[in-house]
């Protein structure tokens, strides 16, 4: 394949160089002899038949390809092999640069941090690796809508508000449908309790964990929501079960609050379970009438007029377990 610096016209005038698919004035690949025409393009007459001949990577006069960026023309003989998505075509326009690149990671990540360092950190954390692109960032979470609605991401990593429910108020906008429907939304913070992971969910989120976390954890965060599930590092503790009292003993004074001393509270779980005085006293090594003295004063100061008040008492307020 010969290249021709300077064009020719049919009377020998020199014609002026074409602008390239990516703007620049570029040479003119001649076609090989017995190479299909480009684009309509008269074959050179009178030369051998040549097959097999490379692809060329040529102009366009279409305005449009100055849009486009670049165009690869394939040879029918030979085909060129697809580039890698991952990479662009390496031709320098800035629409085939890192943006392209981003397009085609496996996941896409957005970053709502009001802290810049923190933002920072997580950033060069997670562009470190492969399938990963962060494709943008705020700190300003009224300003991440309109920011998710724009690059699409799959995981948005949301830093600590004021509260929790704040938090999750901002969930739901991300998760919007004039925002980001489809992102997983991952909480910079420790859920601290089963219900309060339980809200997270309710609300779209994907999970959390705090920013405490080794970088091999954030990451496998970040890649186990992007593929679709849920995470809370560390595990949340189970929430605390609280007794359910009964409509017609709401006002009853609460364990907490009726002043009692650690042997009275003792002998009411005991009693709770069902003991007689008798056998409170093995278990707990005090003397019967010591028991009943002990009984005695708890049922005055929580209000219950008998043992077997007294022992319902215990059961409404998980004292006997």
């Amino acid at each position: 394949m010969s290249k021709l610096a300077v064009p020719v016209g049919p009377r020998g005038r020199r014609l002026p160089a074409r602008r390239g698919a990516c703007g620049g004035a570029t040479l003119v690949d001649a076609p090989a002899a017995g190479t299909p025409p480009l684009h309509g393009a008269p074959p050179v007459h009178g030369a051998p038949p040549v097959h097999g001949a490379p692809p060329v990577h040529a102009e366009i006069d279409n305005p449009l390809d100055l849009i486009a960026g670049h165009q690869l023309l394939a040879e029918t003989v030979a085909p060129p092999p697809a580039a890698p998505a991952a990479t662009g075509c390496g031709c320098g326009h800035p629409m085939c640069g890192e943006e392209d690149r981003d397009r085609t990671a496996d996941a896409r990540v957005f970053l709502v941090e009001r802290h810049s360092v923190a933002s920072a950190g997580l950033r060069s954390v997670l562009t470190t690796v492969p399938g990963l692109a962060v494709v943008g960032s705020t700190g300003d979470p009224l300003r991440a809508v309109a920011a998710v609605r724009r690059v699409a991401p799959d995981v948005i990593l949301l830093g600590r508000g004021a509260s929790l429910e704040a938090d999750l108020a901002v969930v739901v906008a991300l998760r919007g449908p004039d925002a980001a429907p489809d992102a997983r939304v991952l909480l910079l913070r420790r859920a601290e309790s089963t219900a309060e992971a339980s809200r997270m969910l309710l609300a779209g989120a994907s999970g959390c964990f705090p920013l405490d976390l080794a970088e091999d954890r954030i990451i496998g965060a970040v890649q186990l929501a992007a593929a679709g599930g849920s995470v809370f590092l560390p595990a949340p503790p189970p929430a605390r079960s609280h007794a359910v009292v009964p409509p017609q003993h709401v006002g009853e004074l609460p364990p907490q609050h009726a002043g009692l001393t650690e042997r009275e509270r003792e002998v009411l779980v005991q009693l709770g379970l069902g003991l007689s005085n008798a056998e409170i006293g093995r278990e707990l090594a005090l003397a019967e009438a010591t028991v009943k003295k002990h009984l005695t004063q708890a049922m005055r100061k929580i209000g219950q007029p008998d043992r077997l008040r007294a022992a319902l008492y215990a059961h409404r307020h998980g004292l006997a377990g």
